[in-house]
């Protein structure tokens, strides 16, 4: 692991929460509230309160999915931005169509509704994260 990786890596962290935050904020966390799949009680007891989030446990799921990103991207060989965006969006589209669907498949988490919208907005934050940690490692390279 050398230094560009390193950083890459971490701004491809902060680029990929930030986005993911502000899909919640401006758009999730309505939508979810109105197309509810289980009671309001339920989902109290199910989601953690903002002030009862164990830091620690968001900065590795952060980490992990930041440099899980930067790996794929280094290993496809984009150096770029609309190359990473070519790869990003491949990864994302199936990375996030495994994990939505699956939920859906085999639990109450996502109504029909929920479970597209928020396919969108994890597809569309990984590919822009991805983008920009193939722009980062493809810096200072001549192509």
């Amino acid at each position: 692991m050398n230094k560009k990786f390193l950083i890459s890596g971490l701004i491809t962290t902060a680029i990929n929460l930030i986005l993911n935050a502000v899909s919640y904020i401006f758009i999730l966390k309505d939508f979810y509230q109105s197309h509810p799949v289980v009671s309001e009680v339920f989902q109290k007891q199910l989601h953690r309160q903002p002030d009862q989030l164990i830091v620690w446990a968001m900065v590795v799921t952060s980490l992990s999915m930041g440099f899980l990103i930067t790996t794929v991207i280094k290993w496809s060989g984009a150096n770029s931005f609309a190359s990473g965006l070519k790869s990003g969006f491949i990864l994302a589209f199936l990375f996030w169509g495994s994990v939505n669907f699956g939920l859906y498949a085999s639990s109450n988490f996502f109504s029909q509704a929920t479970l597209f919208v928020d396919y969108v907005c994890s597809v569309t934050a990984m590919t822009i994260a991805a983008a920009v940690a193939a722009w980062l490692l493809g810096r200072g390279k001549s192509n």
